[in-house]
């Protein structure tokens, strides 16, 4: 219900919405790179990476992007926990396939699409806009 739903206070000075192309999603010039979450320069505590994530969008960032290679899946978890209860339609998420351990890659149509069922799950059942 929406009563559930986490209420980021929106900044009045918070960043303007640019067009994504054609694809008619208004994103933030600047997007919040999600490897960090995943312990990829270095271990982080998980409730400063979720605060990170929730300031982010209350200074008016709505475009993440993330990646299961990013500490082999953690930062689509940590990511998914931040975004919980936040409305589904004030951020845009990309993610990415092909690679999946250091050594470990496979652009097969198969692997692909388990791929995005796998980061899906991760985040919550959130859905992407953006797969790189």
């Amino acid at each position: 219900s929406s009563s559930k739903l986490r209420r980021i206070p929106s900044n009045p000075t918070a960043m303007e919405k640019r067009p994504l192309g054609n694809t008619g999603l208004m994103v933030s010039p600047i997007g919040f790179g999600c490897s960090p979450l995943g312990n990829v320069f270095g271990g982080f505590n998980e409730e400063d990476g979720i605060n990170a994530v929730h300031e982010a969008l209350k200074e008016g960032i709505n475009f993440f992007d993330t990646s299961p290679f990013y500490g082999i899946t953690k930062s689509e978890t940590v990511l998914g926990k931040a975004l919980v209860g936040i409305p589904r339609d004030s951020y845009v998420l990309a993610t990415k396939v092909g690679r999946y351990g250091p050594d470990e890659f496979d652009f097969s149509a198969a692997r692909v699409t388990t791929s995005i069922q796998e980061s899906m799950q991760r985040l919550g059942g959130l859905f992407f806009f953006i797969v790189q």
